[in-house]
């Protein structure tokens, strides 16, 4: 698993996005839904999942697959 000195760079969109859900688990205490991501982008679930699987492999969040609500951003660092 990568930590924060091992990640990877992110595009801006990316930077964008995770900012955005930094942001909702800030205010709301928990993390948001795919849908959720995919309202406030205008995408579809799978434009969502194009943006956060690359940001999972590097290094910049996390979910446990199956489970609802689970998206963290490592470090907590947007």
């Amino acid at each position: 698993m990568s930590t924060e000195t091992e990640r990877q760079p992110i595009t801006p969109r990316q930077q964008e996005v995770l900012a955005w859900i930094d942001g909702y688990i800030d205010t709301h205490g928990f993390s948001p839904t795919i849908r959720q991501i995919g309202h406030a982008f205008g995408w579809t679930t799978n434009g969502v999942m194009c943006h956060l699987r690359p940001m999972k492999k590097k290094g910049w969040i996390t979910w446990i697959e199956g489970e609802a609500r689970t998206i963290r951003v490592i470090g907590g660092d947007a």
